[in-house]
């Protein structure tokens, strides 16, 4: 498990896609801005991260078996990294 408190530097060098994330975590992805998308089972930093086939990425977490998954760069409201 991804440990907020153990973060530093750039998050894509921290994080993998599949990399199980900790409650903290999740309050960033929360916070940090207001999210892009948020439900019970997923929340996306509200920044774009970049633009893939003219549509924005964005930062994504997912639940997946009661735990925080995640998910790499992903259209808004989806949980597949974009290509």
């Amino acid at each position: 498990m991804k440990k907020y408190e153990d973060w530093k530097g750039n998050m894509d060098d921290f994080l993998k896609i599949g990399d199980e994330v900790d409650d903290e975590f999740y309050e960033y992805f929360l916070n940090v801005l207001p999210p892009a998308s948020w439900t019970s089972s997923l929340v996306q930093i509200g920044e774009p991260h970049s633009h893939v086939g003219g549509r924005a990425t964005y930062a994504t977490i997912a639940k997946v078996d009661g735990k925080w998954i995640y998910r790499g760069h992903c259209h808004r409201g989806e949980t597949s990294h974009a290509k």
